[in-house]
């Protein structure tokens, strides 16, 4: 068995090329839904899923959407003078803050520098404004996996500043308290989209491997990882969205099937846990002062913010619609509403 450092690089190195756009306690002064100020992104008021419940903190989550008309004109017209990483920099700071924040943060000692590792081509505006989903994502598990120590899960949700902590989010043969994701692989509602091309091409990547072979593998991680990836498809869908104009041409990408696929998995993991693996449930839901079910519905209503942002751009979905239908199962969404009763949210 590997240190919990080294596996998740592992799985960070391992995943590059899923998030392509080519062919809870709260730390902080701010609680979800907060807003730091004025000067951070410029966008219109963000829309309301019927996903979410505005009495509970999914609901109740916003934040201000980026500004996808920004104008980059004159960072453009210095682009052969700046280094890849400032130009980054600097285009995220005009169109979405948190992305910018992602990037500044995104060096890790043991791993090295995200946009280093992950950034493959640099040669012009166009080229890298079509790696930006997959550098901020990367760059965002760079930050968290930093920031986080021993037990103890960190994800940055926003530069509002809102992050959370939670700890024992890992699975019970690495010191947590939950299994590997892989176990959901099994479950009734993977047959209904099979892994592998032409259907859940995800699953062949976060889903790997047996948990009980003694050999780490990335599914081998336990929720902590389901949590962490959810939050990155947000920031890549996001990123998209910020823009979603210099994206626009002709093709389509799959940033919306990444964030929907990752819901699709957090409900059936909080089935799975709550039907056969109860101590691993219990944690989730009211362990570490109910930690881990506030940080559940937070990054919930923040993903419904950007999917319904993004609602009708095609070029931001490939199958997106199929995994919305997966998404909202009846029995899935329930797992959700468990949530917010556990939270003491009133009933809608």
């Amino acid at each position: 068995m590997c240190r919990w450092t080294r596996c998740w690089a592992f799985t960070l190195v391992a995943l590059a090329g899923c998030d392509d756009s080519r062919p809870a306690t709260l730390d902080g002064a701010l609680p979800p839904g907060s807003d730091a100020g004025t000067d951070r992104d410029a966008g219109p008021p963000p829309p309301t899923s019927p996903l979410v419940d505005p009495n509970c903190l999914d609901g109740r989550f916003s934040e201000p959407l980026p500004d996808p008309g920004a104008s980059l004109a004159d960072l453009e017209a210095a682009f052969g003078g700046t280094a890849p990483r400032a130009f980054i920099e600097a285009v995220l700071g005009r169109r979405y803050t948190t992305g910018r924040l992602l990037v500044e943060n995104g060096l890790h000692p043991g791993i090295g520098d995200c946009v280093q590792v992950f950034l493959r081509d640099s040669s012009s505006p166009t080229a890298i404004y079509g790696e930006l989903s997959t550098i901020v994502h990367e760059c965002g598990h760079f930050y968290d996996l930093a920031e986080g120590s021993g037990s103890r899960s960190v994800y940055v949700v926003n530069d509002a500043p809102l992050r959370l902590t939670c700890s024992g989010g890992d699975t019970t043969s690495r010191g947590g308290q939950t299994f590997a994701r892989s176990r959901i692989r099994a479950d009734e509602f993977q047959p209904l989209r099979p892994p592998g091309r032409g259907g859940d091409f995800y699953a062949e990547v976060y889903l790997d491997g047996d948990p009980d072979d003694g050999t780490f593998q990335g599914g081998d991680q336990g929720f902590n990882s389901v949590l962490e990836e959810t939050l990155q498809y947000v920031n890549s869908l996001a990123t998209s969205y910020a823009f979603t104009n210099e994206l626009n041409r002709g093709g389509a990408s799959s940033q919306r099937d990444g964030i929907l696929t990752f819901l699709w998995y957090l409900t059936r993991y909080l089935r799975m846990a709550r039907l056969s693996f109860e101590p691993a449930y219990a944690h989730l839901v009211s362990g570490d002062g109910g930690c881990w079910r506030d940080a559940i519905l937070t990054v919930w209503g923040r993903a419904w913010l950007y999917l319904e942002a993004t609602r009708g751009m095609s070029h931001l979905g490939i199958s997106d619609r199929e995994l919305e239908m997966l998404v909202m199962d009846p029995e899935l969404l329930a797992e959700i509403q468990r949530l917010r009763d556990a939270a003491g949210c009133p009933a809608p």
